[in-house]
């Protein structure tokens, strides 16, 4: 059986909690305290998008991007539940 791994995952920031330390939501809404300790440049700021490993972000995102990308997985449960409905039926 394959070993469960480890994901990146878009978070936006909601708050700069303290410099260095964010508060941000992931796509479903859970908060969570990320580091920026991995993450060069400026400070991002609430609203900013963010590619989050362990709890550390490792790199911005667009958002633009990040807007395709809840789109596409969006699509995707909808056709993952869609076919779900099918087979129930």
């Amino acid at each position: 059986m394959a070993e469960p791994m480890c994901n990146s995952a878009l978070h936006r920031v909601d708050e700069v909690l303290e410099p260095g330390l964010v508060l941000a939501s992931d796509l479903i809404g859970v908060e969570r305290r990320v580091s920026l300790l991995a993450l060069d440049g400026p400070l991002p700021v609430p609203g900013d998008w963010l590619v989050v490993h362990s709890g550390y972000a490792i790199s911005r995102a667009e958002a633009s991007d990040a807007s395709l990308a809840i789109a596409e997985l969006d699509a995707a449960n909808a056709t993952e539940l869609d076919r779900a409905s099918k087979s129930a039926s």
